[in-house]
């Protein structure tokens, strides 16, 4: 649906606000006393940040509430942990949980105030009482220790009692180990309850890691980091609560029978594992001893690096600036991506592994069929939804199997995988491009290819867990697609001294690994971007455009999600519709290009920033931490931004035409004879900001009063209306 056709269904929503008289400010307590839907105005300590979304839980001496900025909303509510602030709406329930919503007004005093004390309570005693406050509850467990947090609902326990954390997608927990031993948990008490009237449902949310607090039995604190990757072995460390004495446990099954150890007792542990093989992925599960007290890590996968010298290229299909390159030029293929993809299939000598959303290119499905005829190996996964013409075309012995329980996108995939088992000639291809036309030559896309051999099996991996075993068919009743998968893969890899991390989807909490990746820039960040919903990612640009770095990109304009579009520009991020004629289909950002010294990074991919990439679809994600690499992504960036910045009209439903648009101030109207017309410009919350009427072309707004975001204008006439959306920049 495009971006008028949503804003105008918005204004037949919701044309009228009715404004409701405002209290005076009252204790927090004294507003949860009063009915739903009556206006309150409470002053308190915001407890949380963006790792709980966009809502913010405020408390002050009295007790705490919820505030939630929906729709209708005042722009840029996005306060931090430990700011002192003022709020104006009215009272909601949401499953429960008593919030402000919307939020009418708000002021902030200060920033960096002490947050209150956490009250010590018990699994039992969360409920009303301490709803939307901060509590402590000692001597915790939690459920899966040893393992990883995934996103929604783990138990834990504490004398005796249950309880229950609740962490969103995208939450910086996500992927991290669930500690062993005993802890302390800190968190806000909140309820989500689908019973009519709600009853029981209280959670208690965690922000970061420092809400788990070790007691006095050894416990693994944080992450294992695997450092120092070589051909033959690698590091790995990590750090306890307490001092003690680490070991390994590792091999190349689960059954982990090999064993390292570091004997010097310390918080800070590093084992080396050497005599390994190249390229091979290896189960390793690190902890530490302290007397009789053993705290352990979750089991993880990691890959030794390839025997031969690795190589990341990028291509695009669209032009480059190349007169920005701080190194090698960028390489514009132009019409030619299939070729290049074709041509790379043709080298296959042993196999090929092919998951790709979409395909319509009897090119690419004739050189699959080709590899076959030369006693390549070839299979072949795609999403069922999808028309995939091409694929009937192909040869009769090549495995093929279909995603068909998908919601979302389902297998959104677009990688190959080529000769996994060839050492030098093992090639991962991967990036934004489906195999159609629009994906190959119209849309925006690039195209990220990885000679390396450790990337190129994991990516095996990942294949052969949709696939269902190792056949040359597909094993369905094996098979997993989607939340069915399990995080079971490497995700770090040094290829020829280049840095890459992976990522698949939906099992690997892909959207926090995004967050933190965008929270390493000291400068810059520039993205583009065709879906964009995830708040979380938002707001991660937003934070990191107030710590002082410069956040500027493009969304996708068709299907722009005007919510998130105007969070980034109230949060001063430099944010545009693309402008250009075909989709921007790209899922990439670019942080800290031209400083060498911030390690430089992109990431890119199949992923969306959006919740269907995050929690339903098969995608997979690179973040390449390269500065040649950066700077050949900018210089498409530049590109791409040149068209962005300087769409020069935008022609509404009725022919007539406004630019330049985007704009910083005067919008100029175009479109002949529309006698007695009127021009409204509406918000996103269907109130009225502006009225006048058409005075023929060559007619000038002045929109230099309105706050920065996206606006319908309207031409009405009589019964029939006509609009186009207009984008005010700061």
């Amino acid at each position: 649906m495009s971006l008028v056709r949503n804003l105008s269904l918005l204004l037949v929503l919701v044309l009228v606000t009715e404004v409701l008289p405002v209290k005076a400010q009252i204790p927090i307590a004294a507003a949860r006393d009063m009915a739903v839907g009556s206006v309150v105005t409470v002053r308190g300590v915001v407890t949380n940040g963006s790792e709980l979304g966009s809502i913010r839980y405020l408390q002050d001496a009295t007790g705490g509430i919820a505030v939630f900025p929906g729709t209708g909303s005042a722009g840029g509510f996005s306060p931090a942990r430990s700011s002192e602030i003022t709020v104006t709406g009215p009272l909601k329930l949401f499953n429960g949980l008593l919030e402000i919503d919307p939020v009418q007004s708000f002021t902030l005093h200060a920033t960096n105030v002490p947050l209150p004390a956490p009250q010590i309570t018990t699994p039992n005693a969360l409920g009303e009482t301490n709803e939307s406050e901060l509590v402590r509850i000692p001597g915790c467990t939690i459920a899966g220790a040893g393992g990883n947090f995934t996103s929604g609902t783990v138990n834990f326990s504490s004398g005796g009692q249950t309880g229950r954390i609740f962490l969103r997608s995208g939450h910086p927990l996500v992927g991290t180990p669930i500690p062993s031993g005993i802890v302390d948990l800190v968190g806000i008490v909140s309820q989500f309850s689908s019973a009519n009237p709600p009853v029981g449902g209280y959670q208690l949310l965690l922000r970061t890691s420092a809400d788990i607090v070790a007691s006095n039995t050894i416990t693994v604190m944080g992450e294992v980091a695997q450092q120092d990757i070589s051909a033959s072995g690698f590091a790995l460390r990590w750090s306890t609560n307490l001092p003690g004495t680490a070991r390994v446990r590792y091999g190349l099954t689960p059954a982990m029978t090999s064993l390292a150890t570091a004997l010097q007792s310390t918080t800070q542990h590093t084992v080396v594992l050497n005599g390994l093989l190249p390229a091979r992925a290896y189960y390793a599960q690190a902890y530490a001893v302290a007397g009789t007290d053993t705290a352990w890590a979750p089991v993880g996968i990691y890959s030794t690096a390839s025997p031969d010298p690795g190589q990341v290229r990028v291509y695009f299909n669209r032009p480059v600036d190349t007169s920005v390159a701080l190194g090698p030029p960028a390489i514009d293929l132009g019409n030619a991506l299939d070729d290049t993809i074709k041509a790379y299939m043709d080298r296959a000598q042993l196999s090929l592994e092919i998951a790709v959303f979409n395909t319509t290119s009897s090119m690419l499905v004739n050189a699959a069929n080709d590899a076959h005829d030369r006693g390549v190996t070839v299979r072949w996964i795609a999403e069922s939804s999808n028309s995939n013409s091409a694929l009937s075309n192909l040869r009769p012995g090549i495995g093929l199997l279909y995603r068909t329980n998908s919601g979302g996108s389902g297998m959104h995939n677009k990688f190959v995988v080529v000769d996994a088992d060839g050492g030098p000639a093992a090639h991962v291809l991967t990036g934004s491009a489906n195999f159609t036309t629009a994906g190959l030559v119209q849309d925006a896309n690039n195209l990220v290819v990885v000679r390396d051999m450790a990337l190129a099996r994991t990516y095996r991996m990942e294949f052969e867990e949709m696939w269902g075993g190792t056949g040359t068919q597909p094993n369905a009743a094996q098979s997993r697609f989607g939340p069915a998968k399990t995080n079971n893969t490497p995700h770090l890899f040094n290829v020829n001294g280049t840095m890459v991390q992976c990522w698949f989807s939906p099992t690997d909490g892909t959207t926090a690994r995004i967050s933190d990746a965008l929270h390493t820039a000291n400068a810059s960040v520039e993205f583009a971007l065709f879906a964009f919903t995830s708040s979380t990612l938002a707001e991660a640009l937003v934070d990191v455009q107030a710590a002082g770095a410069t956040v500027r990109g493009m969304m996708e304009e068709e299907d722009l999600n005007l919510n998130i579009f105007n969070t980034l520009l109230a949060g001063g991020v430099d944010v545009r519709p693309d402008g250009a004629p075909f989709s921007l289909h790209h899922k990439y950002a670019i942080v800290d290009r031209g400083l060498p010294a911030s390690d430089p990074l992109v990431i890119t991919g199949s992923h969306n920033w959006s919740f269907n990439a995050e929690n339903i679809n098969d995608e997979n994600t690179l973040i390449i931490h390269s500065a040649e690499v950066a700077d050949q992504f900018h210089q498409e960036w530049n590109a791409r931004w040149t068209t962005a910045v300087t769409v020069p009209e935008r022609e509404g439903t009725a022919g007539f035409r406004v630019w330049p648009n985007p704009t910083d101030g005067l919008l100029w109207l175009d479109g002949g004879n529309h006698p007695n017309a009127a021009l409204r410009i509406f918000d996103l919350s269907g109130k009225l900001v502006h009225s006048t009427f058409w005075q023929g072309s060559g007619q000038a707004l002045d929109l230099a009063g309105l706050s920065p975001g996206a606006y319908l204008l309207r031409m009405e006439a009589g019964e029939r209306a006509h609009a186009v959306t207009v984008v005010k920049l700061p």
